[in-house]
């Protein structure tokens, strides 16, 4: 195997891998509040201009500020090939509470910076290091006024 393809293979690795934590980190926060979220989990492939990979958990918030309203929430880490670099950047939050407010359409709670790295293995640490960071996040859904399962 080639520098290139132990490179990528290390860059899918990582990836996995978050995926298996954010896995296990949904499952948690599901547990604890059934009641107000339905998980969705896997990658998320959006348009982009420039490849990119984003590796995460959204949550279907049930029972929003009016009767029905169902809310997205989100917190996940994302890699951006751009310009020769990598950019690695984390997020976790929701959509904003007045659905149609263009001024503020996503109500963010946790936003790492972005970081552009040249090397895989930079870009494998902040994978690592933004997923844990986010995973550690247990407060999530207890901050976007989810209530606890009782």
């Amino acid at each position: 195997m080639d520098a290139a393809a132990a490179g990528a293979a290390g860059l899918m690795v990582a990836l996995t891998a978050a995926v298996r934590d954010f896995q296990a980190y949904g499952y948690e926060q599901f547990r604890t509040h059934q009641s107000g979220v339905l998980p969705r989990y896997g990658g998320l492939l959006t348009p982009a201009t420039h490849p990119v990979a984003v590796v995460g958990v959204s949550f279907e918030l049930l029972g929003g500020p009016r009767h029905g309203e169902r809310r997205e929430a989100r917190t996940s880490v994302s890699v951006t090939l751009l310009d020769g670099k990598f950019v690695v950047a984390g997020e976790a939050g929701a959509d904003a509470l007045r659905p149609g407010d263009a001024d503020e359409p996503w109500q963010y709670l946790r936003e790492l910076p972005e970081v552009a790295v040249q090397d895989l293995d930079g870009c494998v640490a902040l994978i690592r290091d933004y997923t844990a960071r986010l995973c550690g996040y247990t407060a999530f859904l207890d901050d976007l006024g989810v209530p606890r399962t009782s």
